[in-house]
């Protein structure tokens, strides 16, 4: 999968989560400013993990701001795996 694929995923399950309208959860969304919460984080780390394939801490979600910065430390660590 792509990492446009990773973001679409990623803002569809974050959308969801955060019971928000997909086009209101973009690339630049910061992640705590639109209601992200830990107990979201787990469960999306998870979701990427199962989808992905790569192993991610939930802790990772809140050290990037965004939601792109998040998708591309996503992406990196699958690369070097």
């Amino acid at each position: 999968m792509t990492d446009q694929n990773m973001t679409d995923f990623v803002r569809a399950q974050i959308a969801q989560r955060t019971n928000l309208p997909l086009e209101d959860v973009q690339e630049n969304s910061v992640l705590v400013d639109i209601g992200l919460e830990s107990i979201d984080a787990v469960l999306l780390c998870g979701d990427v993990e199962d989808t992905f394939g790569v192993e991610i801490d939930p802790s990772m979600i809140f050290e990037h701001d965004t939601l792109g910065e998040f998708v591309n430390a996503i992406s990196a660590l699958k690369s070097s795996t």
